[in-house]
């Protein structure tokens, strides 16, 4: 669901002409030191140049220039920030996290800083990253030493993703759109079999299991995701009317593979002897099949021991290789109120 904003922050974001404004306070580890760079900063006034701020699936970054003449902006390294996009408007100062104007985007980190002096002018840019960022980097330790090896058998799926982000200080909503596998399947599941093991790569495996995806949030929080096809817009974009878009491209493309067979029950012995594999229509796209070629993916899931469940995999997959295929691109004036995974309809007076 698409952010909610308030009337007057709506107002000021589709109006020909609008002044921003833009949270910008970093705060350090230990939350004790802050930095306020925001457009009113009554220590620093407005140094906002430029802000590049993308937010992908599984990667979220950001590039910020600011003016440093005279040179005090500190060394904020490792400080943390929530971008608060706003407009000056008839309320006052309005941004996203204000607590009126629903949350700011996800946290992102300091990574690296410069000092910028060219053409007599001095700038400092930052590059931040994100919290998949964080979790590339974040060893998984819940077992013991050396190996940190760790088993589980009857847990689910999403509290299994609760103890892993639990390790990077990170937490995971109270489930809302349940695919039906996330909160029921309690696969056979191990972290650091083969040592060492990330957190991202482990909630990647996790995630491929179901038909769902972790969208994160402000204040360190991710929630569950799953879209689809039915799913009503959350916003729609007009060529001739507000909201606007300049342009789109939509792309239609042969999926590959199309094709998915998944088999379970390896057996305690490991041998396969009494295998179960996923039955049509699972995992199967016949129209894709029909139009080009059968392209298959086999997968092993030796810990699922029945039907139902090398099925739902089957199932879970090709959806998961449809969805995360390029369909399309538009380009449209920033709109405060989208958020990753929201599902925006395009009206085009050109007939697109």
């Amino acid at each position: 669901m698409a952010r909610s904003v308030s009337a007057t922050y709506l107002t000021a974001q589709q109006a020909i002409s609008a002044t921003p404004y833009i949270k910008l306070l970093f705060t350090s580890k230990d939350t004790y030191t802050t930095v306020d760079l925001s457009t009113n900063s009554a220590a620093y006034g407005n140094r906002i140049i430029q802000i590049d701020h993308t937010e992908e699936p599984y990667n979220e970054f950001a590039t910020i220039v600011l003016r440093n003449y005279p040179r005090t902006i500190p060394n904020i390294r490792g400080y943390w920030t929530e971008i608060g996009y706003g407009y000056v408007t008839g309320a006052g100062n309005e941004y996203l996290g204000d607590g009126t104007n629903e949350g700011a985007p996800p946290r992102l980190w300091v990574k690296h800083q410069q000092t910028v002096s060219a053409g007599g002018k001095l700038w400092e840019v930052l590059e931040l990253e994100g919290m998949w960022s964080k979790l590339r980097e974040m060893l998984i330790r819940l077992g013991d030493p050396p190996l940190y090896s760790k088993s589980y058998t009857i847990d689910t799926i999403y509290a299994i993703l609760v103890f892993i982000l639990a390790e990077g200080g990170m937490t995971l909503a109270a489930l809302v759109e349940d695919d039906t596998i996330i909160n029921s399947l309690q696969p056979q599941f191990s972290i650091n079999a083969q040592p060492f093991e990330y957190a991202a790569s482990i909630i990647y495996r996790l995630l491929s299991m179901t038909k769902s995806y972790m969208r994160p949030l402000d204040d360190s929080q991710f929630e569950i995701k799953y879209p689809q096809t039915s799913d009503a817009a959350n916003l729609t974009f007009y060529s001739d009317q507000v909201p606007y878009f300049s342009d789109y491209i939509e792309r239609a493309n042969a999926l590959i593979p199309n094709h998915f067979i998944v088999y379970g029950n390896e057996g305690s012995d490991k041998r396969w002897s009494a295998y179960i594999a996923s039955a049509s229509p699972y995992g199967i796209d016949q129209a894709e099949i029909d139009a080009y070629a059968d392209v298959y993916k086999i997968v092993l899931a030796g810990s699922l021991t029945t039907q139902a469940q090398v099925d739902a995999r089957a199932a879970a997959l090709l959806i998961r290789a449809k969805a995360e295929q390029m369909a399309g691109r538009m380009v449209a004036p920033h709109d405060a109120r989208l958020e990753l995974y929201d599902r925006i309809r395009i009206e085009d007076s050109r007939g697109l």
